[in-house]
């Protein structure tokens, strides 16, 4: 051996091929985060990586350089490997949150978010739901077949009243409350016992609901004439305020409003118990049944696990009423007695539950409430009864 050969380069170890080793490192982790970067910049990050493994092919006379710098090189290469595996570990959680479909439901103040946030059925939703709050329920109804809400929750009044003029609205779940949560009442000024006694009174009622269902049906049921009584057709809350204020002398009206106008002295004269259906949709579109079946079902689905949670334990409904007290800004107790006397269940889409709409429709059009009779059939979408059935 010559002295030049032994002083030659050494052959280099397999490990100095750490840099190609590098590139191809970046170049995989650039394609495994690919649903974290964008086509372009991951496309340019590649070529980037190419470019320098290419130089460095073309640099066979540092190699010497190269095996000196190794450990340096080690050193970064554990670190972006740790840095890599951080970004993995939470990437994914953010976008698998940003990449969650939207469901967007209508709610009354608060009633049915409250329900949801106490008893926590949603955690595990592959959806985000987005509430929109309203006063009353005809809104609710009306911004679903706008194709604002995805899906509503309101009394069935409104809903009839909607598909009575043609809208194509749905119902697609029902849930009720207890009928002795909807009451009629007289005032404390009068001396109203029965319902007799509303013969040539005057009665708040809210046009097409609860109200004016179970007036009508409490005069039919007396034997007396749906025109022996005065109506004064006022909103809920402005009917409570009237009685109150002995503007009228009585009201059929429902909780929360029971119990504070019977604290303010109202007595009560006869409840829905018997009387009428007391019903409440969970109204969509077709469109949306279309576009969000799978998503809409699971709702429905997750609505009755938390209605049937709220009932399954005394200490659940108060929970769930101390959640809309606080969202509210409601006195707990008045919270706790309205749900503890609602108790608010779900149902799936019965026929009987079918007739009982079709009798609201029958008796406000003998009332002259609508003009004309339809067949409710179409409106209810049965084939949702499938979701309801696989929770129990």
């Amino acid at each position: 051996m010559t002295k030049s050969a032994s002083h030659a380069a050494p052959p280099v170890a397999p490990v100095l091929d750490a840099a190609p080793v590098l590139d191809a490192f970046i170049a995989a982790s650039a394609i495994a985060f690919g649903l974290y970067v964008s086509a372009p910049s991951r496309a340019a990050m590649v070529r980037e990586t190419l470019a320098h493994s290419a130089k460095r092919d073309l640099r066979g006379n540092l190699r010497t350089h190269a095996q000196d710098r190794w450990p340096t090189w080690r050193t970064r290469l554990r670190r972006g490997a740790a840095v890599a595996l951080s970004v993995a570990a939470i990437l994914p959680f953010a976008s698998k949150a940003a990449d969650k479909p939207v469901l967007v439901v209508g709610d009354q103040a608060y009633n049915a978010q409250s329900l949801f946030e106490a008893s926590g059925v949603l955690q595990d939703a592959p959806y985000t739901v987005s509430w929109k709050q309203f006063p009353a329920g005809t809104p609710v109804v009306e911004a679903v077949n706008a194709g604002a809400l995805d899906i509503g929750l309101q009394g069935d009044g409104p809903v009839l009243f909607l598909a009575a003029h043609g809208a194509p609205v749905k119902v697609i779940g029902i849930y009720r409350d207890s009928p002795d949560s909807v009451v009629l009442l007289a005032g404390p000024h009068t001396q109203i016992k029965t319902v007799a006694d509303l013969a040539g009174k005057t009665v708040a009622v809210t046009r097409g609901g609860w109200s004016q269902q179970l007036v009508q049906a409490a005069l039919t049921s007396a034997g007396l004439p749906l025109d022996s009584v005065k109506y004064s057709y006022l909103a809920s809350v402005d009917s409570a305020a009237a009685l109150q204020a002995g503007k009228v002398d009585a009201t059929a009206t429902w909780e929360p409003y029971v119990t504070r106008l019977r604290q303010a002295g109202a007595r009560p004269v006869v409840t829905a118990r018997g009387l009428i259906a007391a019903q409440s949709y969970l109204s969509t579109t077709q469109k949306a049944i279309d576009t969000k079946r799978e998503l809409l079902g699971d709702f429905v689905q997750r609505y009755q696990r938390a209605r049937e949670w709220s009932l399954a334990d005394s200490r659940h409904i108060e929970r769930y009423a101390d959640v809309w007290a606080a969202r509210s800004r409601v006195d707990p107790k008045l919270a706790h007695q309205w749900f503890n006397t609602s108790r608010i269940r779900y149902e799936p889409l019965t026929d009987t539950a079918i007739a009982e709409a079709q009798k609201s429709v029958d008796d406000f059009v003998a009332t002259g409430t609508l003009t004309k009779r339809f067949d409710v059939r179409d409106l209810f979408d049965t084939s949702f009864n499938k979701f309801t059935q696989a929770a129990r």
